[in-house]
């Protein structure tokens, strides 16, 4: 572990105390502004009332420049205030994932649940309890996107095995990085990301106005004319008020003809100046931490340009806090009337999308991908053991992929100090595990599953060590029947099955998990039915995991296919009760304990 739970205690002793006293500075100058701007009116008051102003109104506007300059400092104070309260609040989260406390994590990410996934169920990607609740800290819509796509999707995806290794290596770099991880998410959790910048993307492809390059040189020409009064001033002054007023209606009139081709312009603007805000923020500090590693630098890099991206939000930030101005209507009036104001805040606007509009949506997919490895570095962060497994060096459409060799692998969605370790080694074949309810059978496999894709991801695994090869991982554990869809629960099964006999024949290297097959028919056909599977899965390129409490289909296997092992737990009695070791061990299991867990409960007496 990186860090343990006693590093994260000893951080939230310290945010704590800084929170509070953020929170008294920030009452003192609460109370010391009041007292200013007290002092202010009543330095007026006494100037005005005694008939002394020479006196008392340099005092009241020195004062007033000090409670300008105390209410800068206290909108900093209070910002510094939300923003260690967020971190306090984010790092309690993290004493939470690491004493598995699943209520403290609000995410669960259940608007992802994807119910005809590979795995997506059977592994518990997503709910209460699930790899997406204890690991993902992306507070924006596109990083929590971004992480679920790797959940759901990087056990299919062709990536060179050079730039998982790359991966790897940059999700690493944020583990060691925690206080600028907890910042970042604080940033985003504040910035209000929580919703895709749809306005924004509509923004950046010119889809919100229709400002076409005449009427932007008709406004920036239209400026000129004020020449001509102040021209005027030198040849009589009497002429330049009526010349300015005729241009101020000019104006008027010139932005009233305009605004059909920019007001969509403005009405996107007001949902987008936060989002942007956020944006550069967070870039900002991507780009400053001076991170190494070159897959992350890579991403960093505008799509486009290659330069900062930080650069392009700045512009836009600049440009929608100019807009900013128009939002009270009389001096939107006087500022249109004096410069066709709205035509050049939509100037800038346009000139942006010229200019960065054609890169934000790479610049953006990139940047959730950055924040789904720092999710995925969440993995070593919180891990009493982890490390970074190793994938088989062949090309990925090889039959020596089909490999799984782990050692002393953990299932993380356990308690790290109850859970039990397991070894197992699948090179080229399928494992049969037979033994008693409750032995850790099901538990098993689901942990093979879940490290694969963790693994997958670029992320560590819970694992002494871990060997790999690149595989589609499919399942087939948590069987329910469907009213809605008429389907029973062995049909249900049929077409996981199904599922997964479709991805065997695909020709790609596959892991299948598969518990208690077909555990909804009778004996006989459930052996039968296993067997056919069994014969069908039964290539150089497939390797998997089978439950089952039958026996006959391990007799039958054994005869008729060269390609499988066997594994089985086992457990104890005494008078007290059951005992059970966890532990995996080799060959074939023939005790059951259903008459004992039966009379446990008291069906039998």
């Amino acid at each position: 572990m990186r860090y343990d739970n006693e590093y994260f205690v000893k951080r939230q002793l310290e945010l704590d105390k800084k929170v509070k006293e953020l929170e008294k500075t920030n009452g003192n100058y609460s109370l010391v502004r009041l007292a200013v701007f007290i002092a202010v009116a009543v330095m007026i008051g006494l100037g005005f009332y005694l008939k002394k102003e020479i006196i008392f109104i340099p005092i009241a506007v020195v004062l007033f420049a000090a409670f300008v300059f105390l209410c800068l400092k206290h909108r900093k104070i209070s910002t510094d205030l939300k923003h260690k309260s967020a971190v306090s609040d984010i790092n309690k989260e993290y004493i939470a994932r690491v004493n598995g406390a699943f209520s403290n994590l609000k995410d669960k990410g259940n608007d992802f649940v994807v119910p005809d996934h590979d795995y997506c169920i059977d592994l518990d990607i997503f709910g209460e309890s699930s790899l997406f609740a204890l690991y993902n800290i992306s507070e924006s819509a596109i990083g929590r996107q971004a992480f679920k796509d790797e959940l759901l999707n990087a056990h299919i995806d062709q990536r060179p095995t050079e730039e998982l290794i790359s991966r790897q290596k940059a999700i690493h770099e944020f583990s060691d990085k925690i206080e600028f991880v907890e910042n970042y998410q604080a940033a985003e959790r504040l910035g209000k990301l929580d919703k895709m910048p749809i306005a924004l993307m509509a923004l950046a492809s010119n889809k919100t106005f229709a400002f076409s390059k005449n009427k932007r040189l008709i406004s920036k020409l239209l400026l000129l004319l004020w020449i001509i009064p102040f021209g005027l001033l030198f040849v009589s002054t009497k002429l330049f008020v009526p010349a300015a007023l005729a241009i101020i209606f000019i104006n008027l009139v010139a932005s009233f003809v305009m605004t059909s081709g920019y007001k969509e312009c403005f009405t996107a603007v007001d949902g987008i100046s936060r989002q942007t805000e956020t944006l550069y923020t967070l870039y900002s500090m991507l780009e400053r931490e001076n991170l190494t590693e070159n897959y992350t630098k890579e991403l960093l890099s505008d799509v486009k340009t290659k330069g900062k991206v930080s650069e392009g939000f700045k512009a836009l930030s600049n440009a929608c806090g100019f807009c900013a101005l128009r939002s009270q209507p009389l001096i939107a009036l006087v500022l249109n009337a004096l410069c066709l104001y709205d035509a050049y805040c939509a100037d800038r606007f346009v000139s942006w999308a010229e200019k960065y509009g054609t890169s934000l949506e790479g610049n953006l997919n990139n940047l959730g991908k950055i924040e789904a490895m720092m999710s995925a570095s969440v993995v070593e962060i919180i891990s009493e053991k982890s490390t970074r497994p190793v994938f088989v060096d062949a090309p990925l459409d090889s039959s020596n992929n089909a490999l799984f060799k782990g050692q002393d692998i953990v299932h993380p969605l356990l308690d790290p100090k109850k859970a039990v370790s397991n070894s197992i080694t699948i090179d080229g074949k399928i494992a049969l595990i037979t033994g008693s309810n409750m032995s850790g059978k099901t538990t098993l496999i689901r942990t093979i599953g879940v490290n694969s894709i963790l693994a997958y991801m670029g992320a560590n695994v819970l694992a002494t060590s871990l060997e790999l090869g690149r595989m589609r991982v499919v399942s087939s554990m948590r069987i329910v029947d469907s009213m809605k869809e008429e389907m029973s629960t062995f049909k249900a099964e049929l077409v996981r099955i199904s599922a997964i006999v479709k991805a065997g024949r695909e020709g790609r290297p596959l892991l299948f998990l598969i518990d208690e097959i077909f555990r909804g028919t009778n004996s006989a056909d459930r052996t039968a039915g296993a067997m056919t599977v069994l014969k069908i899965l039964s290539d150089e390129k497939i390797i998997g995991l089978m439950t089952t409490h039958d026996y006959a289909l391990c007799d039958e296997a054994e005869k008729e296919l060269k390609n499988i092992c066997y594994y089985h737990f086992s457990e104890t009695y005494d008078d007290e009760g059951i005992y059970f070791d966890y532990k995996l061990k080799d060959g074939i299991s023939n005790v059951s304990n259903a008459k004992y867990l039966m009379k446990l409960v008291g069906i039998i007496l």
